[in-house]
């Protein structure tokens, strides 16, 4: 803000262009116009869209924390496992529904990240009031091994449950189960994920997705 003297044609007042000129106690001023003012607090649609994405992963990982401790176990010198999952997965992670809901791409999602051969042939079924998974017992010897382990979790999403398997099972046993869970419907879809791991968990596969509906009253 500058103070000037009044000239032949007296002293300036309003606005002009970027200047705006008043008085105040007989003393002229001229000053700039100020900037519209931009609330820099307001995010932006894609940061807004960015922030659902960061808290609708990250939450869902959490539960998962002994598996990602297997699965990316050898991304952690300078990350935890958690951290190096949430970035592995994050650029495939999420969908919009049809009515523009943010959603977990589920069949994209990966708990393990190694060379390890996972098996090949797995498949899923309810048996018993139990969810039998399978798999080829026979591929053990292309990068894999007769006692490697397979880690299985099942997530029911319309209850937000978290199961895994009863027991660690073995390549050359073919087969594991998870108990279906008590609060579980018919017709509620079971996503699962499962993956292989040598005995001392120094090498994995990546992640194989199967998902079934139950049927079990």
């Amino acid at each position: 803000m500058g103070i000037i003297n009044k000239g032949v044609n007296g002293p300036f007042r309003g606005k002009a262009g970027s200047v705006i000129g008043s008085g105040w106690k007989k003393i002229d001023y001229i000053k700039g116009r100020p900037r519209p003012y931009k609330n820099r607090n307001t995010p932006s649609e894609a940061q807004v869209l960015h922030r659902k994405k960061f808290t609708l992963l990250n939450k869902f990982l959490v539960p998962t924390e002994k598996m990602l401790n297997i699965g990316f176990s050898h991304f952690t010198s300078k990350s935890t496992s958690h951290n190096a999952a949430f970035k592995h997965n994050f650029p495939h992670a999420f969908l919009l529904n049809e009515g523009g809901e943010l959603t977990l791409n589920y069949p994209a999602l990966q708990f393990s990240r190694g060379s390890l051969f996972s098996a090949g042939a797995e498949k899923v079924e309810l048996l018993n009031n139990r969810i039998r998974i399978s798999w080829n017992t026979k591929t053990y010897g292309l990068s894999g091994e007769l006692d490697d382990e397979i880690h299985v979790l099942a997530y029911y999403e319309n209850l937000d449950i978290w199961d895994t398997d009863e027991d660690v099972a073995l390549r050359y046993q073919g087969e594991t189960y998870v108990e279906i869970d008590d609060d579980a419907k018919p017709g509620e879809l079971i996503h699962i994920w499962l993956f292989f791991s040598d005995s001392e968990h120094k090498r994995v596969s990546p992640t194989t997705y199967l998902s079934i509906t139950n049927h079990v009253n």
